[in-house]
């Protein structure tokens, strides 16, 4: 039986997608690096932000270091305005708990920006735990800020399930023989979620909701 459900954040539950382009962008237009599509950016979401830059624009070193800090200004004010929930994910997040659900977010954002990516939009209390990328562990797909996410809800890897709109979602839930729900209304197509072969592929809100609220018993 499924206890425990835990979300990706940008994509699957936040509208994030444009501020991510926006700041990538952004560090293109500051740095005068190689020019990069929109596509090419959202392609990559989901992957830990120093690597993504590094394979966006062909740069390490100080001039990494210099991307990191402009993307992460430059996201900081955009989302003030433009990040917030999907209109239909609070209400299901709060159908979830009252069935009795645990709820957690694994992300791969860095754990401040998480934390206060949760709080800027409202969120945070819809959640047991909230957990991103901490100083010194890998990133998406790498399975370890799920398995923090599952340590803290005290959950089991057959007890829990794993929503994300990326193939690293559904990579690292994999791993660690967690089941997992792909949803197509973030970044990557259903075709490349499909190959991953996840537990579910859904279209829209309602029915993932039908399928978690049917793992419970």
């Amino acid at each position: 039986m499924v206890s425990a459900i835990i979300f990706d954040l940008d994509g699957t539950i936040a509208d994030s997608t444009g501020c991510v382009v926006d700041a990538a962008q952004h560090v293109q237009r500051e740095l005068a690096c190689r020019p990069v599509s929109d596509e090419d950016i959202r392609s990559r979401i989901g992957e830990p932000l120093a690597p993504m830059l590094a394979a966006l624009f062909g740069v390490d070193g100080e001039v990494l270091a210099h991307a990191v800090k402009s993307y992460s200004a430059r996201y900081v004010e955009v989302a003030q305005h433009r990040e917030r929930p999907f209109s239909e994910a609070v209400p299901m997040l709060r159908r979830l708990r009252a069935a009795g659900f645990k709820l957690a977010i694994a992300t791969g954002k860095s754990q401040n920006g998480a934390e206060r990516a949760t709080q800027r939009m409202g969120i945070a209390d819809c959640f047991d735990t909230v957990h991103g990328i901490v100083p010194g562990t890998p990133g998406k797909p790498d399975p370890a800020v799920l398995c923090r996410a599952m340590a803290a809800l005290d959950a089991k890897a057959p007890e829990c399930v794993m929503v994300g709109d990326t193939t690293f979602d559904m990579d690292l839930a994999h791993a660690v023989g967690v089941r997992t729900a792909a949803v197509t209304w973030g970044v990557h197509s259903r075709r490349r979620l499909a190959a991953t072969h996840p537990g579910i592929v859904v279209t829209d809100f309602g029915a993932l909701e039908a399928w978690l609220m049917g793992l419970s018993g």
